[in-house]
């Protein structure tokens, strides 16, 4: 969700009451360490053609392992990659990893020791959201803006997400673009969610020649309600079917639809909020999130369906952060301090979960980083992450909470994988009429800011 059509409307007083109730409802993203989220997993990157490498993205950096599991390394973010969320990796032989931060869309050619910012369009502007092109590792489609006023587009890349071209579709002032999303089997049908304000009015815009044209938007509202829409995956051998995260006042609903986004069902509804999905190669759906127990305390729900989405059972599963298949592997993102494991992979499509690493599973840090990582390590291991010995020496002394400078050096692995090319090296308000106006705007935005932060990190799907 779009901070700027929220600034602009901000300027009434209706704006500021508006946005007032609906953060009551909805709720904030709760503060938390370094980066502004608590420790949590986020996404599971897994390069189809390196078997043995497998990437879990949390909030407070990269956790890999390049060996099949047998021992796991870490990169921090770093300044270019604060706040990272929403990653994703691009299809072999790039394998390029993908990711939007404070600073725009950026993306990793080496693992994550290094990242660069997109160039061309968006280079002084920033990206909100962005899809590697499955079938094609130079092709790369983004949402983002020039500057904090200007609407939201959507841009083209054809050097594998390096720079970015013209706009191919602009969003009304009043509106917001929230996903895209290119399908497999027919890449030259591209999906688009976004809404319009106020309200919001749940759209879905479809093209079918790679996003030089557009067809007019369907209003979804009649059918979905006031809500704000994101794409969690188009089918991977129907390019008709998609699947939405609805984000309602009251929870998210998983939305369904066999035409193009013509009509929807809504088999499956989270009284907060829809965290995982995955659409499995065999046709196995499935959909993870949270609810609310009669004693209003928030327990993990998890549906699977095995006709195509059609109808959906119980599952029993693990509070999921993520879900990604390889292989005929079910590799699932968990709650690291409740389900006893961070990552864990399934051999019968998520009846059964074998923990794969918990967070003090990390015995080094990538040796590319261990100085820029140094601080950021201690202050994990001061949460029980993992042991402090792990950390390269750095800046934060003893009164910080970390070792003091001058202890017994670190743990310090290498990258793990051979140097890759790399490319280059690692707003604005309305203005209301009187000063309250302007503060309660100015934390009115801050706090959707962290939501929206925090709900686009707690859900990945199935690439």
């Amino acid at each position: 969700m779009s901070n700027r059509p929220v600034l602009r409307h901000l300027a009434s007083g209706e704006g500021l009451l508006q946005l007032l109730a609906s953060l009551v409802v909805m709720g904030a993203c709760p503060s938390a360490q370094a980066n502004g989220a608590f420790p949590n997993s986020l996404g599971i990157l897994l390069p189809a053609d390196r078997r043995e490498e497998t990437f879990l993205a949390t909030t407070f950096g990269l956790i890999s392992s390049h060996d099949g599991g047998k021992s796991w390394t870490w990169s921090c973010e770093q300044p270019v990659a604060t706040a990272a969320n929403l990653y994703q990796m691009g299809p072999s032989p790039l394998d390029r990893i993908f990711a939007v931060s404070s600073h725009g869309l950026i993306y990793s050619d080496d693992g994550s020791c290094t990242w660069s910012v997109a160039a061309g369009a968006l280079q002084d502007g920033w990206g909100t959201d962005a899809f590697a092109d499955p079938t094609d590792p130079m092709h790369v489609l983004a949402i983002g803006a020039p500057n904090p006023m200007s609407p939201e587009s959507v841009y083209e890349s054809t050097d594998g997400g390096i720079s970015f071209g013209s706009p191919l579709f602009t969003a009304p002032l009043t509106g917001a673009l929230t996903g895209i999303e290119i399908a497999r089997s027919n890449p030259a049908i591209v999906y688009l969610a976004m809404y319009d304000a106020p309200g919001p009015h749940p759209q879905i815009g479809k093209s079918t020649d790679g996003g030089k044209t557009w067809a007019a938007p369907l209003d979804l509202e009649p059918i979905l309600g006031r809500s704000t829409l994101r794409i969690l995956a188009v089918d991977p051998t129907d390019p008709d079917k998609i699947f939405l995260r609805v984000s309602q006042p009251f929870g998210d609903v998983l939305a369904v639809s066999a035409d193009g986004g013509v009509t929807f069902q809504t088999p499956v509804k989270f009284a907060f909020q829809l965290t995982a999905f995955a659409r499995l190669a065999s046709g196995t759906v499935l959909v993870a999130g949270s609810d609310f127990d009669p004693q209003g305390n928030m327990t993990p729900a998890s549906y699977r369906s095995t006709d195509a989405a059609h109808t959906f059972g119980a599952w029993s599963a693990p509070r999921l952060r993520a879900l990604a298949e390889r292989s005929g592997q079910l590799y699932a993102a968990a709650d690291n301090f409740n389900d006893g494991f961070a990552l864990g992979v399934s051999t019968d499509e998520g009846l059964t979960f074998m923990p794969l690493m918990t967070y003090d599973k990390v015995t080094s840090v990538m040796g590319c980083v261990q100085t820029a990582c140094s601080d950021s390590c201690r202050a994990q291991a001061a949460l029980s992450l993992w042991s402090a010995s792990i950390c390269p020496a750095g800046t934060m002394g003893a009164d910080a909470g970390g070792q003091p400078d001058g202890a017994s050096p670190a743990s310090v692995a290498p990258s793990g994988r051979p140097p890759a090319a790399r490319h280059g090296c690692a707003g604005s308000g309305a203005e209301p009429s009187d000063f309250s106006a302007v503060v309660l705007a100015a934390a009115l935005v801050g706090i959707l800011h962290d939501r929206r932060r925090c709900r686009r990190r707690s859900l990945s799907t199935d690439p």
